[in-house]
């Protein structure tokens, strides 16, 4: 019995002690690291869709001031139509042009809908941008709904009523912003021509600036939405910088 060896508990204590330090500070590093390249990977996709909605919102403003130059055409094709009477009038061909015009906000979403699609959009650590984010896309539904049915509209009744009055040919040679047929924008037209006023083509023409009204309305929100948006992605990747 006197030679049995005394257990040396202090010395096994200290080393389980050590061990399991060194697995909980393995864990605690792997935790950071995790966290760190979720936070990395968080701020490449703010900066992703920051970077699509400047663009989109440095294109709205170009959209929405060729927007009001069309709807200003058509008033003053309203009017000039109005006035004659039963008379023929001289119309300038980019009034006619604008007849036929439309244009869409396209705004780029590609990245947010990527996140969406993969439901990394719950990720975002942010509640309230992660709820506008994911609104986006209806808010936009309601804009682009009415831009298609601008489209729609010039592209088969607009366009289709003035070839039977005589009128697409130079119509088409003064439409502007709307890509079309190579050769389209060529078109040899005269710069002005005789249209005859009827109730038909002033109703016409009253149902195209209702669809630029709309767009004159919803563009600016849009505006408002993405400028929103920037702000708080921006406020997120300070406050992420801070962080780091």
């Amino acid at each position: 019995m006197a030679n049995i060896r005394q257990i040396p508990w202090r010395r096994i204590l200290l080393e389980g002690a050590v061990i399991v330090v060194s697995i909980l500070l393995a864990f605690s590093i792997d935790a950071w690291w995790d966290n760190r390249i979720e936070q990395q990977r968080e701020r490449e996709q703010l900066v992703s869709m920051r970077t699509e909605f400047q663009a989109s919102l440095s294109g709205l403003d170009g959209i929405l001031t060729s927007v009001q130059g069309h709807a200003k055409d058509i008033e003053s094709l309203i009017a000039l139509l109005k006035a004659a009477g039963d008379k023929p009038v001289l119309i300038p061909g980019p009034l006619l042009g604008s007849a036929i015009t439309w244009r869409t906000s396209d705004v780029s979403t590609s990245t947010l809908d990527a996140l969406m699609a993969s439901g990394d959009l719950n990720l975002l650590r942010n509640a309230e941008l992660r709820a506008n984010l994911a609104g986006l896309p209806a808010f936009l539904l309601d804009v682009t709904e009415d831009e298609i049915i601008a489209q729609t509209f010039a592209e088969t009744e607009m366009s289709v009523f003035l070839a039977r009055e005589g009128l697409a040919e130079i119509a088409y040679a003064n439409r502007s912003g709307v890509p079309g047929p190579e050769g389209i924008q060529t078109l040899t037209a005269p710069a002005e021509i005789n249209v005859q006023s009827s109730p038909e083509l002033i109703g016409m023409l009253t149902a195209r600036r209702i669809h630029f009204w709309y767009s004159e309305a919803g563009l600016p929100t849009v505006r408002s939405y993405l400028q929103t948006l920037i702000e708080q992605i921006d406020n997120e990747l300070a406050s992420s910088e801070l962080n780091r």
